[in-house]
Protein backbone atom coordinates (compact mmCIF):
# COMPACT_ATOMS: atom_id res chain seq x y z
CA UNK A 1 0.00 0.00 0.00
CA UNK A 2 1.47 3.56 -0.84
CA UNK A 3 1.33 6.56 1.10
CA UNK A 4 -0.74 7.87 -1.85
CA UNK A 5 -3.52 4.87 -1.53
CA UNK A 6 -3.79 6.15 2.03
CA UNK A 7 -4.32 9.68 1.32
CA UNK A 8 -7.08 8.70 -1.25
CA UNK A 9 -8.44 6.90 1.87
CA UNK A 10 -8.47 9.43 4.29
CA UNK A 11 -9.67 11.82 1.88
CA UNK A 12 -12.98 9.68 0.96
CA UNK A 13 -13.47 9.12 5.11
CA UNK A 14 -13.53 13.19 5.47
CA UNK A 15 -15.72 13.62 2.57
CA UNK A 16 -17.89 10.88 3.26
CA UNK A 17 -18.42 10.12 -0.07
CA UNK A 18 -16.14 8.99 -3.02
CA UNK A 19 -17.40 11.65 -5.75
CA UNK A 20 -16.96 14.69 -2.71
CA UNK A 21 -13.80 13.38 -2.00
CA UNK A 22 -12.20 13.34 -5.98
CA UNK A 23 -13.20 16.42 -6.12
CA UNK A 24 -11.03 17.69 -3.53
CA UNK A 25 -8.47 15.45 -4.34
CA UNK A 26 -7.88 16.55 -8.32
CA UNK A 27 -8.74 12.58 -9.09
CA UNK A 28 -11.21 11.13 -11.63
CA UNK A 29 -14.03 9.37 -9.24
CA UNK A 30 -13.40 5.86 -11.21
CA UNK A 31 -9.23 6.14 -10.30
CA UNK A 32 -10.05 6.98 -6.46
CA UNK A 33 -12.37 3.96 -6.30
CA UNK A 34 -10.18 1.41 -8.13
CA UNK A 35 -7.24 2.35 -5.92
CA UNK A 36 -9.20 2.42 -2.64
CA UNK A 37 -10.43 -1.07 -3.82
CA UNK A 38 -6.94 -2.20 -4.66
CA UNK A 39 -5.61 -0.95 -1.14
CA UNK A 40 -8.90 -2.79 0.48
CA UNK A 41 -8.09 -6.37 -1.22
CA UNK A 42 -4.35 -5.98 0.12
CA UNK A 43 -5.71 -5.68 3.47
CA UNK A 44 -8.22 -8.04 3.36
CA UNK A 45 -11.01 -6.30 4.34
CA UNK A 46 -13.66 -3.28 3.95
CA UNK A 47 -12.89 -0.14 4.89
CA UNK A 48 -16.49 1.67 3.68
CA UNK A 49 -19.89 0.37 3.39
CA UNK A 50 -20.79 1.94 0.40
CA UNK A 51 -24.60 3.24 -0.52
CA UNK A 52 -26.24 5.67 -2.94
CA UNK A 53 -26.41 7.62 0.03
CA UNK A 54 -22.05 8.19 0.19
CA UNK A 55 -19.97 6.02 2.42
CA UNK A 56 -19.70 4.97 6.26
CA UNK A 57 -17.07 3.49 8.18
CA UNK A 58 -16.55 -0.38 8.91
CA UNK A 59 -15.82 -1.03 12.27
CA UNK A 60 -11.85 -2.56 11.00
CA UNK A 61 -12.30 0.84 8.92
CA UNK A 62 -12.62 2.85 11.65
CA UNK A 63 -9.43 0.97 13.75
CA UNK A 64 -7.32 1.06 10.47
CA UNK A 65 -8.00 5.24 9.80
CA UNK A 66 -6.71 5.67 13.40
CA UNK A 67 -3.18 4.44 12.50
CA UNK A 68 -3.49 5.29 8.77
CA UNK A 69 -4.22 9.77 10.55
CA UNK A 70 -1.31 8.92 12.61
CA UNK A 71 1.08 7.51 9.98
CA UNK A 72 0.24 9.80 7.20
CA UNK A 73 0.63 12.97 10.09
CA UNK A 74 4.53 11.51 10.56
CA UNK A 75 4.92 11.78 6.77
CA UNK A 76 3.67 15.04 6.92
CA UNK A 77 5.91 16.02 9.86
CA UNK A 78 8.87 14.50 7.59
CA UNK A 79 8.37 16.67 4.74
CA UNK A 80 7.83 19.94 6.39
CA UNK A 81 11.20 19.30 8.29
CA UNK A 82 13.44 18.01 5.51
CA UNK A 83 11.92 19.74 2.37
CA UNK A 84 13.07 22.98 1.48
CA UNK A 85 10.14 24.93 1.57
CA UNK A 86 6.65 24.03 3.88
CA UNK A 87 3.65 24.40 2.13
CA UNK A 88 1.22 26.85 3.61
CA UNK A 89 -2.32 26.29 3.97
CA UNK A 90 -5.02 27.58 5.63
CA UNK A 91 -8.64 25.82 5.90
CA UNK A 92 -11.91 26.56 7.36
CA UNK A 93 -14.53 24.56 8.02
CA UNK A 94 -18.18 26.41 9.20
CA UNK A 95 -21.57 25.97 9.66
CA UNK A 96 -23.87 27.77 6.70
CA UNK A 97 -22.90 30.79 7.31
CA UNK A 98 -22.63 33.66 4.52
CA UNK A 99 -20.34 36.08 7.16
CA UNK A 100 -17.84 32.97 7.24
CA UNK A 101 -18.03 32.87 3.08
CA UNK A 102 -17.45 36.23 2.63
CA UNK A 103 -14.80 36.69 4.94
CA UNK A 104 -12.90 33.77 3.49
CA UNK A 105 -13.41 35.09 -0.16
CA UNK A 106 -11.52 38.30 1.16
CA UNK A 107 -8.62 36.11 2.72
CA UNK A 108 -8.11 34.34 -0.58
CA UNK A 109 -7.60 37.27 -2.29
CA UNK A 110 -5.07 38.83 0.09
CA UNK A 111 -2.96 36.11 0.57
CA UNK A 112 -3.24 34.57 -2.66
CA UNK A 113 0.16 35.64 -3.88
CA UNK A 114 1.88 34.37 -0.85
CA UNK A 115 1.60 31.04 -2.31
CA UNK A 116 -1.35 29.24 -0.09
CA UNK A 117 -3.42 26.66 -0.33
CA UNK A 118 -6.93 27.41 0.45
CA UNK A 119 -10.21 25.25 0.86
CA UNK A 120 -13.47 26.28 2.51
CA UNK A 121 -15.55 23.23 3.82
CA UNK A 122 -19.66 23.94 4.92
CA UNK A 123 -20.66 21.41 7.40
CA UNK A 124 -22.79 20.30 10.24
CA UNK A 125 -20.87 21.08 14.19
CA UNK A 126 -19.91 17.62 14.70
CA UNK A 127 -17.87 17.33 11.91
CA UNK A 128 -17.02 21.03 11.79
CA UNK A 129 -15.00 19.68 15.32
CA UNK A 130 -13.65 16.76 13.76
CA UNK A 131 -11.96 19.13 10.84
CA UNK A 132 -10.50 20.82 13.71
CA UNK A 133 -9.17 18.32 15.67
CA UNK A 134 -7.97 16.51 13.18
CA UNK A 135 -6.22 19.19 11.75
CA UNK A 136 -8.05 19.20 8.12
CA UNK A 137 -9.26 22.52 9.12
CA UNK A 138 -7.28 25.57 10.74
CA UNK A 139 -10.45 27.23 12.51
CA UNK A 140 -14.28 26.11 12.76
CA UNK A 141 -17.09 28.04 13.47
CA UNK A 142 -20.21 26.77 15.13
CA UNK A 143 -22.52 27.86 18.01
CA UNK A 144 -23.56 27.08 21.42
CA UNK A 145 -26.92 27.06 22.83
CA UNK A 146 -28.57 26.04 26.04
CA UNK A 147 -29.03 22.78 24.51
CA UNK A 148 -26.11 21.88 23.04
CA UNK A 149 -23.67 23.95 24.86
CA UNK A 150 -22.75 20.41 27.59
CA UNK A 151 -22.41 18.07 24.54
CA UNK A 152 -20.06 20.63 22.35
CA UNK A 153 -18.06 21.53 25.37
CA UNK A 154 -17.47 17.49 26.02
CA UNK A 155 -16.25 17.37 22.44
CA UNK A 156 -14.06 20.45 22.60
CA UNK A 157 -12.18 19.13 25.56
CA UNK A 158 -11.77 15.36 24.44
CA UNK A 159 -10.33 17.00 21.13
CA UNK A 160 -8.57 19.18 23.24
CA UNK A 161 -9.91 22.29 20.91
CA UNK A 162 -11.20 25.50 22.59
CA UNK A 163 -13.94 27.74 21.96
CA UNK A 164 -13.81 31.47 20.99
CA UNK A 165 -16.78 34.02 21.74
CA UNK A 166 -17.74 36.50 18.88
CA UNK A 167 -21.04 37.12 19.21
CA UNK A 168 -24.19 36.35 20.42
CA UNK A 169 -27.77 36.24 18.38
CA UNK A 170 -31.03 34.86 18.14
CA UNK A 171 -33.17 31.60 16.65
CA UNK A 172 -35.39 33.60 13.62
CA UNK A 173 -37.73 31.13 11.05
CA UNK A 174 -36.52 31.20 7.59
CA UNK A 175 -39.23 31.48 5.09
CA UNK A 176 -39.74 32.48 1.33
CA UNK A 177 -41.29 36.04 1.00
CA UNK A 178 -44.77 34.36 -0.29
CA UNK A 179 -44.99 31.78 2.51
CA UNK A 180 -48.56 32.30 4.34
CA UNK A 181 -46.74 33.40 7.33
CA UNK A 182 -43.80 36.01 5.76
CA UNK A 183 -45.88 39.18 6.88
CA UNK A 184 -45.92 38.38 10.80
CA UNK A 185 -44.00 39.96 13.15
CA UNK A 186 -42.96 36.86 15.14
CA UNK A 187 -44.11 33.00 14.85
CA UNK A 188 -44.51 30.05 17.01
CA UNK A 189 -43.78 26.22 16.33
CA UNK A 190 -48.04 25.95 16.70
CA UNK A 191 -48.06 28.21 13.49
CA UNK A 192 -45.59 25.88 12.00
CA UNK A 193 -46.88 22.48 12.37
CA UNK A 194 -48.99 22.62 9.38
CA UNK A 195 -45.75 23.43 7.00
CA UNK A 196 -42.74 21.39 5.91
CA UNK A 197 -39.37 21.38 8.32
CA UNK A 198 -36.18 21.33 6.01
CA UNK A 199 -33.12 21.05 7.24
CA UNK A 200 -29.10 20.25 7.06
CA UNK A 201 -29.02 17.73 10.09
CA UNK A 202 -31.69 16.50 12.11
CA UNK A 203 -29.69 16.35 14.93
CA UNK A 204 -28.93 19.98 14.41
CA UNK A 205 -32.30 20.94 15.48
CA UNK A 206 -31.77 19.84 19.11
CA UNK A 207 -29.81 23.24 19.55
CA UNK A 208 -33.00 25.02 19.48
CA UNK A 209 -35.47 22.66 21.11
CA UNK A 210 -35.65 19.68 23.52
CA UNK A 211 -36.99 16.04 22.47
CA UNK A 212 -39.96 16.68 24.08
CA UNK A 213 -40.63 19.46 21.76
CA UNK A 214 -39.12 18.19 18.78
CA UNK A 215 -41.58 15.49 19.03
CA UNK A 216 -44.55 17.40 20.06
CA UNK A 217 -44.23 19.68 16.98
CA UNK A 218 -42.87 16.84 14.52
CA UNK A 219 -39.52 18.59 14.01
CA UNK A 220 -38.67 14.76 14.05
CA UNK A 221 -40.13 14.45 10.78
CA UNK A 222 -38.31 16.59 8.63
CA UNK A 223 -36.69 16.58 4.89
CA UNK A 224 -32.93 16.65 5.45
CA UNK A 225 -31.01 17.77 2.80
CA UNK A 226 -27.50 17.77 1.89
CA UNK A 227 -26.90 21.46 -0.08
CA UNK A 228 -28.00 25.06 0.66
CA UNK A 229 -29.45 24.81 -3.24
CA UNK A 230 -31.98 22.09 -2.44
CA UNK A 231 -33.04 23.66 1.27
CA UNK A 232 -33.81 26.86 -0.36
CA UNK A 233 -35.82 25.31 -3.43
CA UNK A 234 -37.71 23.36 -0.98
CA UNK A 235 -38.65 25.90 1.08
CA UNK A 236 -39.52 27.98 -1.55
CA UNK A 237 -41.68 25.44 -4.09
CA UNK A 238 -43.70 23.26 -0.86
CA UNK A 239 -43.81 26.38 1.80
CA UNK A 240 -41.39 24.85 3.81
CA UNK A 241 -39.45 26.73 6.68
CA UNK A 242 -35.62 26.11 8.65
CA UNK A 243 -34.49 27.85 11.35
CA UNK A 244 -31.72 29.91 11.73
CA UNK A 245 -29.71 31.93 14.11
CA UNK A 246 -29.51 35.41 12.41
CA UNK A 247 -26.48 35.80 11.00
CA UNK A 248 -25.84 37.43 7.61
CA UNK A 249 -23.03 39.15 6.22
CA UNK A 250 -23.60 42.75 5.63
CA UNK A 251 -26.51 41.30 2.89
CA UNK A 252 -28.29 41.40 6.01
CA UNK A 253 -31.75 40.25 4.15
CA UNK A 254 -30.80 36.87 4.25
CA UNK A 255 -29.11 36.18 1.41
CA UNK A 256 -26.58 33.38 1.66
CA UNK A 257 -24.36 33.78 -1.54
CA UNK A 258 -26.12 30.63 -3.26
CA UNK A 259 -27.37 32.37 -6.15
CA UNK A 260 -30.36 32.96 -4.96
CA UNK A 261 -31.45 36.35 -4.03
CA UNK A 262 -31.50 37.25 -0.08
CA UNK A 263 -34.90 39.55 -0.98
CA UNK A 264 -36.92 36.06 -1.77
CA UNK A 265 -36.40 35.23 1.82
CA UNK A 266 -37.41 36.54 5.09
CA UNK A 267 -36.17 35.85 8.65
CA UNK A 268 -38.77 36.39 11.40
CA UNK A 269 -37.76 36.07 15.37
CA UNK A 270 -39.54 32.48 16.48
CA UNK A 271 -41.30 33.04 19.47
CA UNK A 272 -40.34 31.34 22.83
CA UNK A 273 -42.50 28.59 24.42
CA UNK A 274 -41.11 29.21 27.68
CA UNK A 275 -40.00 32.65 28.91
CA UNK A 276 -37.66 30.54 30.89
CA UNK A 277 -35.67 28.72 27.75
CA UNK A 278 -33.45 30.76 25.81
CA UNK A 279 -33.62 30.79 22.06
CA UNK A 280 -29.80 32.64 22.64
CA UNK A 281 -27.16 31.28 20.64
CA UNK A 282 -23.41 32.16 21.11
CA UNK A 283 -21.35 32.20 18.09
CA UNK A 284 -17.90 31.55 18.29
CA UNK A 285 -14.60 29.90 16.46
CA UNK A 286 -12.70 27.20 17.74
CA UNK A 287 -8.84 26.02 17.47
CA UNK A 288 -6.45 23.87 18.63
CA UNK A 289 -5.92 24.35 22.34
CA UNK A 290 -3.46 26.87 23.18
CA UNK A 291 -1.99 26.73 19.88
CA UNK A 292 -1.11 30.11 18.68
CA UNK A 293 -2.87 31.66 16.14
CA UNK A 294 -0.81 32.57 12.83
CA UNK A 295 -1.10 36.15 11.24
CA UNK A 296 -3.77 34.83 8.27
CA UNK A 297 -5.77 33.50 10.97
CA UNK A 298 -6.20 36.23 12.78
CA UNK A 299 -6.87 37.79 10.02
CA UNK A 300 -9.84 35.82 8.67
CA UNK A 301 -11.01 36.52 12.33
CA UNK A 302 -11.04 40.29 12.20
CA UNK A 303 -12.43 40.34 8.76
CA UNK A 304 -15.57 38.20 10.52
CA UNK A 305 -15.75 40.53 13.42
CA UNK A 306 -16.06 43.43 10.64
CA UNK A 307 -18.47 41.86 8.62
CA UNK A 308 -20.51 41.27 11.78
CA UNK A 309 -20.06 44.65 13.30
CA UNK A 310 -21.59 46.55 9.71
CA UNK A 311 -24.25 43.88 10.15
CA UNK A 312 -25.58 45.05 13.41
CA UNK A 313 -23.99 42.98 15.93
CA UNK A 314 -21.58 43.40 18.85
CA UNK A 315 -18.23 41.53 18.70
Amino acid sequence: MTLQQIKYILGVADSGSFNKASEKLFISQPSLTSSVHDAEAELGFQIFNRSSRGVTITERGQDFLLDARDLFKKYEELLKKHCGTEKKTFSVSTLYYAFARKAFVEIVKKYSPQGFDFAFCEKKASDVIADVANETSTIGILYLSDSNREEINKSLNADKLEFHHLTECNAFVYLHKKHPLAKKESISLKELQDYRFITFDTDDVKSFFSDEVISQYGLDKAITVADRATELNLIEQLNGYTFLSGIYGEDSNAGDGSGDSGENFVLIPLQNLDENISHCFELGYITKAGQRMNDISLTYIDVIRRILHIAGFTC
